[in-house]
């Protein structure tokens, strides 16, 4: 959204409120597909981005449905290879762009949000208010400003990512695609990462997550089991909100939501990084219409978000129908119930 605001329309002040330094927060790996370059070719970055060391993904291998893992390249689509990120350098480097387009980054964490005669005030846990006509939350699935003006998420599931980072030998640039592979309590997610890394993680409910050790999971999907077997574990093991969410009303007066604060996907779907980029840059046109009086943008952005979330439900019962080895199993029957 700030990237978008700066590039296209510069004579406005744009203000980031980041609550944690650049490339602090604690990011798991994401994996691109080439269909984003053209969003980044938007913003003036694709280049930038090809030249930034992130390492190329021919695809993806999955086994779902059945044992034996099948391969998806992206080569047969025309577009080249996708990558394999290192999210948290990403956001940051998202952000040193912004800021050498003019954009304020102030690290604090937002307390309170008031609106009186169309001016937004904004009070800090250190330094001075910021005072704005239009305010854009990001704030994930947290939706802190949302929350705010009343606006919940509607929850359609209690997915969590329990991620482990990993140190491997092989730091010389890899075409090798993401794995997903389908197990009884959930699926598995692994990929290489820049800089000789490497994450694994075991998507499954909130209430399934502690129900076995890590070695014994990992056990049960052979096929991440030989893919990280000369991998070294790299830190402690964390656990992350991966739950599908929406906001009913995702904009408001001089307000409005982006990315994850909009709406959240499970991440079978591959949807984060290019949905947040497409949907800062429409908050971008909601906030410039709310400047201008235009209530129109912020209709549009609604009806948009409502559309892509009831499609993005469609698809998702879609990809679990496809999985029905364990029929018994509470994870794979609430999703298969969901679809009905």
């Amino acid at each position: 959204m700030a990237l978008t605001l700066r590039r296209y329309v510069p004579h406005l002040d744009v203000t980031i409120i980041s609550q944690r330094p650049a490339g602090r927060a604690v990011a798991v790996g994401e994996t691109l597909s080439p269909g984003v370059l053209p969003l980044l070719r938007y913003l003036c970055l694709d280049e930038a981005f090809q030249r930034g060391g992130h390492l190329p993904s021919g695809g993806t291998a999955s086994a779902w449905g059945a044992p034996h893992v099948t391969e998806r390249s992206y080569l047969f689509t025309g577009s080249g290879h996708g990558f394999h990120l290192d999210r948290a350098n990403f956001d940051a480097w998202l952000l040193d762009h912004a800021r050498a387009l003019g954009a304020s980054v102030v690290e604090a964490r937002a307390v309170r949000a008031e609106c009186a005669d169309g001016r937004w005030t904004l009070a800090l846990g250190k330094g001075d208010p910021i005072v704005s006509a239009a305010i854009v939350d990001a704030t994930g699935r947290a939706s802190w400003l949302a929350r705010q003006q009343g606006q919940l998420p509607r929850r359609n599931d209690a997915l969590v990512a329990v991620a482990q980072w990993y140190q491997h030998d092989r730091t010389e640039v890899s075409t090798d695609g993401a794995l997903v592979e389908a197990v009884a309590d959930g699926w598995w997610y692994s990929a290489s990462l820049p800089g000789g890394r490497g994450v694994a993680m075991l998507m499954t409910d909130h209430d399934l997550r502690a129900s076995r050790e890590w070695a014994e999971r990992l056990a049960g999907a052979p096929a991440t089991s030989a893919r990280i077997a000369s991998w070294h574990p790299d830190g402690p093991s964390v656990v992350r909100a991966a739950n599908s969410q929406s906001l009913e009303a995702p904009a408001g007066q001089g307000w409005t939501v982006a990315g994850d604060a909009a709406a959240a996907f499970d991440p079978i779907s591959s949807m984060g990084i290019g949905f947040s980029l497409r949907s800062g840059m429409e908050a971008a046109r909601v906030a410039v219409g709310a400047l201008e009086g235009d209530v129109e943008p912020a209709a549009h952005y609604a009806a948009s978000m409502r559309r892509i979330y009831a499609d993005y439900l469609r698809r998702r019962s879609a990809i679990y129908a496809m999985e029905r080895r364990w029929p018994e199993s509470p994870f794979w029957a609430r999703r298969h119930a969901a679809g009905a």
